[in-house]
Protein backbone atom coordinates (compact mmCIF):
# COMPACT_ATOMS: atom_id res chain seq x y z
CA UNK A 1 0.00 0.00 0.00
CA UNK A 2 1.55 3.25 -0.44
CA UNK A 3 0.09 7.14 0.70
CA UNK A 4 -0.49 10.41 -0.91
CA UNK A 5 0.29 13.80 0.76
CA UNK A 6 -0.40 17.30 -0.03
CA UNK A 7 -0.37 20.74 1.96
CA UNK A 8 -1.36 24.16 1.36
CA UNK A 9 -2.10 27.44 3.29
CA UNK A 10 -5.25 28.78 3.11
CA UNK A 11 -6.19 32.55 4.46
CA UNK A 12 -9.05 30.86 6.57
CA UNK A 13 -9.82 29.76 9.95
CA UNK A 14 -9.55 26.07 11.12
CA UNK A 15 -13.09 26.06 11.77
CA UNK A 16 -14.42 27.69 8.33
CA UNK A 17 -12.19 25.10 6.62
CA UNK A 18 -13.83 22.36 8.33
CA UNK A 19 -17.16 23.15 7.29
CA UNK A 20 -16.24 23.90 4.55
CA UNK A 21 -14.54 20.55 3.87
CA UNK A 22 -17.25 18.50 5.73
CA UNK A 23 -20.52 20.05 4.62
CA UNK A 24 -19.62 21.39 1.10
CA UNK A 25 -17.92 18.91 -0.63
CA UNK A 26 -20.38 19.64 -3.68
CA UNK A 27 -18.99 23.35 -3.55
CA UNK A 28 -15.32 22.54 -3.67
CA UNK A 29 -15.32 18.84 -4.78
CA UNK A 30 -17.81 17.94 -7.44
CA UNK A 31 -21.59 19.21 -7.58
CA UNK A 32 -22.72 15.19 -7.24
CA UNK A 33 -22.85 14.94 -3.69
CA UNK A 34 -24.63 13.38 -1.09
CA UNK A 35 -23.45 14.24 2.45
CA UNK A 36 -23.91 13.86 5.90
CA UNK A 37 -21.12 15.03 7.77
CA UNK A 38 -21.88 13.52 11.13
CA UNK A 39 -19.59 11.19 12.71
CA UNK A 40 -20.48 7.39 11.65
CA UNK A 41 -22.33 9.31 8.67
CA UNK A 42 -21.99 8.44 5.19
CA UNK A 43 -20.93 10.93 2.00
CA UNK A 44 -21.01 9.96 -1.63
CA UNK A 45 -19.33 11.81 -4.20
CA UNK A 46 -19.92 10.71 -7.98
CA UNK A 47 -17.98 12.21 -11.11
CA UNK A 48 -20.67 10.60 -14.03
CA UNK A 49 -18.90 11.14 -17.18
CA UNK A 50 -15.27 11.22 -15.61
CA UNK A 51 -16.22 7.50 -14.89
CA UNK A 52 -15.62 7.92 -10.92
CA UNK A 53 -17.14 7.78 -7.71
CA UNK A 54 -16.19 7.72 -4.08
CA UNK A 55 -18.63 6.56 -1.14
CA UNK A 56 -17.15 7.43 2.43
CA UNK A 57 -17.87 7.23 6.05
CA UNK A 58 -16.85 9.92 8.22
CA UNK A 59 -14.50 9.21 10.93
CA UNK A 60 -14.09 12.40 12.57
CA UNK A 61 -15.12 15.67 12.02
CA UNK A 62 -13.27 18.10 14.67
CA UNK A 63 -11.58 21.69 14.56
CA UNK A 64 -8.21 19.68 14.00
CA UNK A 65 -9.07 17.25 11.37
CA UNK A 66 -12.21 15.23 9.32
CA UNK A 67 -11.12 12.15 8.46
CA UNK A 68 -13.09 9.88 6.05
CA UNK A 69 -12.99 5.85 5.72
CA UNK A 70 -13.49 4.78 2.14
CA UNK A 71 -16.40 2.38 1.88
CA UNK A 72 -16.39 1.70 -1.94
CA UNK A 73 -15.10 3.55 -5.07
CA UNK A 74 -14.69 3.24 -8.81
CA UNK A 75 -11.99 4.21 -11.33
CA UNK A 76 -13.05 4.47 -14.99
CA UNK A 77 -11.32 1.62 -17.57
CA UNK A 78 -9.65 4.40 -19.20
CA UNK A 79 -7.56 4.87 -16.11
CA UNK A 80 -5.04 2.19 -16.83
CA UNK A 81 -5.45 1.24 -13.46
CA UNK A 82 -5.20 -2.65 -12.87
CA UNK A 83 -7.33 -2.09 -9.62
CA UNK A 84 -10.41 0.11 -10.32
CA UNK A 85 -11.57 0.56 -6.39
CA UNK A 86 -8.29 0.93 -5.01
CA UNK A 87 -9.69 3.92 -2.77
CA UNK A 88 -11.59 1.37 -0.90
CA UNK A 89 -10.23 0.70 2.33
CA UNK A 90 -8.19 3.79 2.06
CA UNK A 91 -8.73 7.07 4.52
CA UNK A 92 -8.76 10.54 3.99
CA UNK A 93 -7.97 12.71 6.30
CA UNK A 94 -7.50 16.52 6.13
CA UNK A 95 -5.39 18.22 9.05
CA UNK A 96 -6.16 21.81 10.00
CA UNK A 97 -3.56 23.57 11.55
CA UNK A 98 -4.03 27.68 12.80
CA UNK A 99 -1.56 30.03 11.39
CA UNK A 100 -0.70 33.93 11.40
CA UNK A 101 -2.53 34.31 8.40
CA UNK A 102 -5.34 31.27 8.50
CA UNK A 103 -4.61 27.92 8.07
CA UNK A 104 -2.66 25.10 7.30
CA UNK A 105 -4.07 22.41 5.14
CA UNK A 106 -2.46 18.78 5.40
CA UNK A 107 -4.40 16.06 3.25
CA UNK A 108 -3.00 12.72 4.29
CA UNK A 109 -4.50 10.00 1.78
CA UNK A 110 -3.12 6.56 3.14
CA UNK A 111 -3.46 3.20 2.12
CA UNK A 112 -3.93 3.39 -1.56
CA UNK A 113 -2.84 1.49 -4.39
CA UNK A 114 -1.35 2.97 -7.86
CA UNK A 115 -3.62 6.01 -6.83
CA UNK A 116 -0.85 6.88 -5.31
CA UNK A 117 1.45 6.96 -7.67
CA UNK A 118 -0.71 8.56 -10.07
CA UNK A 119 -0.82 11.69 -8.00
CA UNK A 120 2.57 11.57 -7.24
CA UNK A 121 4.11 11.40 -10.98
CA UNK A 122 0.95 11.90 -13.70
CA UNK A 123 -1.25 14.14 -12.23
CA UNK A 124 -2.40 15.71 -8.52
CA UNK A 125 -5.49 15.55 -9.08
CA UNK A 126 -6.08 16.50 -4.95
CA UNK A 127 -4.37 19.39 -5.83
CA UNK A 128 -6.56 20.94 -8.18
CA UNK A 129 -9.64 20.27 -5.78
CA UNK A 130 -7.82 21.34 -2.97
CA UNK A 131 -7.14 24.47 -4.97
CA UNK A 132 -11.35 24.81 -5.33
CA UNK A 133 -11.38 24.21 -1.55
CA UNK A 134 -9.01 27.44 -1.47
CA UNK A 135 -10.65 29.74 -3.78
CA UNK A 136 -13.86 28.90 -2.05
CA UNK A 137 -12.73 29.59 1.60
CA UNK A 138 -10.39 32.57 0.18
CA UNK A 139 -13.35 34.25 -2.24
CA UNK A 140 -16.72 32.54 -1.90
CA UNK A 141 -16.29 30.58 -5.53
CA UNK A 142 -15.40 27.22 -5.42
CA UNK A 143 -14.69 25.40 -8.81
CA UNK A 144 -16.14 21.94 -8.42
CA UNK A 145 -16.55 19.07 -11.11
CA UNK A 146 -19.92 19.87 -12.32
CA UNK A 147 -21.26 16.29 -12.51
CA UNK A 148 -24.82 17.60 -12.41
CA UNK A 149 -27.66 17.01 -9.29
CA UNK A 150 -26.76 14.84 -6.26
CA UNK A 151 -27.97 11.23 -6.91
CA UNK A 152 -27.18 11.15 -10.59
CA UNK A 153 -25.48 8.10 -11.68
CA UNK A 154 -24.21 7.89 -15.26
CA UNK A 155 -20.30 6.95 -15.00
CA UNK A 156 -19.06 4.78 -18.10
CA UNK A 157 -22.48 4.65 -20.10
CA UNK A 158 -22.38 5.05 -23.30
CA UNK A 159 -25.16 6.28 -25.86
CA UNK A 160 -25.55 6.69 -29.24
CA UNK A 161 -27.93 7.58 -31.73
CA UNK A 162 -28.10 6.27 -35.54
CA UNK A 163 -30.36 7.69 -38.12
CA UNK A 164 -31.04 6.38 -41.33
CA UNK A 165 -34.11 6.98 -44.02
CA UNK A 166 -35.03 3.90 -46.30
CA UNK A 167 -36.65 4.01 -49.80
CA UNK A 168 -40.18 4.32 -50.04
CA UNK A 169 -40.63 0.57 -51.65
CA UNK A 170 -38.28 -0.86 -49.27
CA UNK A 171 -39.69 0.33 -45.72
CA UNK A 172 -41.29 -3.44 -45.75
CA UNK A 173 -38.16 -4.72 -45.61
CA UNK A 174 -36.54 -2.34 -43.46
CA UNK A 175 -38.84 -2.77 -40.64
CA UNK A 176 -38.56 -6.25 -40.53
CA UNK A 177 -34.89 -6.60 -40.02
CA UNK A 178 -35.12 -3.62 -37.12
CA UNK A 179 -37.86 -6.28 -35.48
CA UNK A 180 -35.25 -8.89 -35.75
CA UNK A 181 -32.36 -6.72 -34.60
CA UNK A 182 -33.89 -6.06 -31.48
CA UNK A 183 -35.75 -9.23 -30.53
CA UNK A 184 -31.87 -10.07 -30.74
CA UNK A 185 -30.77 -7.22 -28.99
CA UNK A 186 -33.81 -8.03 -26.44
CA UNK A 187 -32.36 -11.68 -26.31
CA UNK A 188 -28.66 -11.62 -25.96
CA UNK A 189 -27.82 -7.92 -24.28
CA UNK A 190 -28.61 -7.82 -20.70
CA UNK A 191 -25.71 -4.71 -20.72
CA UNK A 192 -27.53 -2.86 -22.94
CA UNK A 193 -29.81 -0.63 -21.37
CA UNK A 194 -31.96 0.91 -23.61
CA UNK A 195 -32.30 0.40 -26.93
CA UNK A 196 -34.66 2.41 -28.99
CA UNK A 197 -36.37 2.49 -32.43
CA UNK A 198 -38.24 5.52 -33.20
CA UNK A 199 -39.65 6.58 -36.70
CA UNK A 200 -39.72 10.32 -37.91
CA UNK A 201 -43.57 11.61 -37.34
CA UNK A 202 -44.11 13.36 -40.50
CA UNK A 203 -41.61 10.75 -42.72
CA UNK A 204 -42.55 6.83 -42.32
CA UNK A 205 -39.10 6.48 -43.86
CA UNK A 206 -36.77 8.11 -41.48
CA UNK A 207 -35.94 6.11 -38.48
CA UNK A 208 -33.20 6.88 -35.72
CA UNK A 209 -31.79 4.14 -32.87
CA UNK A 210 -30.93 5.74 -29.87
CA UNK A 211 -29.04 3.42 -28.08
CA UNK A 212 -27.59 3.02 -24.00
CA UNK A 213 -24.89 0.34 -22.63
CA UNK A 214 -23.51 -0.13 -19.50
CA UNK A 215 -20.11 0.52 -20.30
CA UNK A 216 -17.71 0.13 -23.64
CA UNK A 217 -17.52 -3.60 -23.46
CA UNK A 218 -21.24 -3.74 -23.60
CA UNK A 219 -21.75 -1.41 -26.67
CA UNK A 220 -18.35 -3.83 -28.09
CA UNK A 221 -20.30 -6.79 -27.39
CA UNK A 222 -23.30 -5.19 -29.40
CA UNK A 223 -21.21 -3.99 -32.49
CA UNK A 224 -19.59 -7.17 -33.07
CA UNK A 225 -22.41 -9.62 -32.68
CA UNK A 226 -23.11 -12.33 -35.72
CA UNK A 227 -27.14 -10.00 -35.48
CA UNK A 228 -25.81 -6.63 -36.06
CA UNK A 229 -23.66 -7.68 -38.68
CA UNK A 230 -26.67 -9.30 -39.73
CA UNK A 231 -28.64 -5.99 -39.46
CA UNK A 232 -26.24 -4.00 -41.23
CA UNK A 233 -26.18 -5.91 -44.52
CA UNK A 234 -29.90 -6.71 -44.70
CA UNK A 235 -30.27 -2.88 -43.93
CA UNK A 236 -28.01 -1.15 -46.27
CA UNK A 237 -29.40 -2.20 -49.51
CA UNK A 238 -33.15 -0.84 -48.49
CA UNK A 239 -31.53 2.77 -47.42
CA UNK A 240 -31.85 6.00 -49.47
CA UNK A 241 -29.72 8.18 -46.62
CA UNK A 242 -27.22 5.33 -44.97
CA UNK A 243 -27.23 5.18 -41.30
CA UNK A 244 -24.93 7.80 -39.37
CA UNK A 245 -23.50 7.30 -36.00
CA UNK A 246 -23.41 9.73 -33.65
CA UNK A 247 -21.81 9.23 -30.15
CA UNK A 248 -23.10 10.71 -27.03
CA UNK A 249 -21.47 12.50 -23.82
CA UNK A 250 -23.53 13.78 -21.15
CA UNK A 251 -24.07 17.36 -20.82
CA UNK A 252 -27.37 17.70 -17.77
CA UNK A 253 -29.30 14.76 -15.99
CA UNK A 254 -32.19 14.96 -13.45
CA UNK A 255 -32.11 12.62 -10.67
CA UNK A 256 -35.75 11.44 -10.75
CA UNK A 257 -36.54 9.86 -7.59
CA UNK A 258 -34.09 10.64 -5.91
CA UNK A 259 -33.78 11.36 -2.28
CA UNK A 260 -31.19 14.33 -2.04
CA UNK A 261 -31.42 14.20 1.92
CA UNK A 262 -29.76 10.46 2.23
CA UNK A 263 -27.18 8.61 0.04
CA UNK A 264 -29.01 6.72 -3.10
Amino acid sequence: MADFVHELDIAASPESLRRLIADRGDAWWTTNALIDSRVGGSCEFRFPAAGFHASVRVVRNSVESVMWYCLDSASPKSSGFRNLHDWIGSKITFGLTPTASGSHLRLEHRDLGESAEFYNTGFNVWAYYLDSLKRLAETGVGAPYQGGRPGTRTEGLVAKTVSFRVKPEQIATAEAAIVTFIDNIERHEPDTLAYRCYRDADDVSSFTHYMLFKDADAYARHRDSAYCAAFVGALTPCCEVLPRAIALSLFREAALGVNASAPA
